[in-house]
């Protein structure tokens, strides 16, 4: 499996970073993209990472299988004034492909309309003014959205991932080799 995760300077460390790790291992491959000019970002706390591309110069999103939105006040804040999100974000709802947010970041998804008639969670207050069922639950998942309310969520939000890509059994492995009942 191989996805997108989307980064703006801001981005919250945990659910950006704990999210990837829990992925990869399950064996997915995650691209990072910043959504600036330049391949670095920085972090809500300060922590400098080189994404691997810019989002911009994605030009061929047939090999993703999913996308995601780490959260974070100022990160989701750049995400909302990107002005090409929305184009890439279309693609994976036109193409039936998970699209996944943590956090504040379910709010980008909401101003775009996709949550509308759609179970999904959030951090507290971002879900004001989003046409949806929201339901406070740690983590959510309705058709191809998947949505966790905070960095707390970072790793039941990526094994919820990993079970709707792939399943439960390879879900349940990973799981046991975070909790060390398994080595790899």
């Amino acid at each position: 499996m191989r996805g997108l995760m989307i980064l703006a300077d801001g981005f919250e460390d945990t659910e950006a970073l704990t999210t990837r790790d829990v992925l990869m291992r399950a064996g997915f491959e995650v691209k990072t993209c910043s959504i600036t000019d330049r391949l670095e970002v920085e972090s809500s706390f300060g922590l400098h990472i080189l994404a691997d591309a810019l989002l911009k110069l994605m030009f061929d999103l047939e090999p993703y299988d999913f996308i995601i939105l780490p959260g974070g006040g100022r990160g989701t804040k750049n995400l909302k004034e990107c002005e090409f999100l929305k184009a890439y974000l279309d693609y994976f709802l036109l193409h039936n492909k998970l699209i996944c947010a943590i956090c504040a970041a379910p709010s980008v998804l909401g101003q775009y309309g996709y949550l509308e008639n759609k179970k999904f969670t959030c951090f507290a207050g971002f879900n004001e003014g989003i046409s949806g069922n929201f339901t406070g639950k740690e983590v959510e998942r309705d058709g191809n959205i998947i949505t966790a309310r905070s960095m707390q969520y970072s790793i039941p939000f990526a094994l919820e991932i990993i079970d709707y890509l792939v399943g439960s059994e390879v879900k349940e492995k990973v799981l046991n080799g975070l909790k060390g009942l398994t080595c790899k």
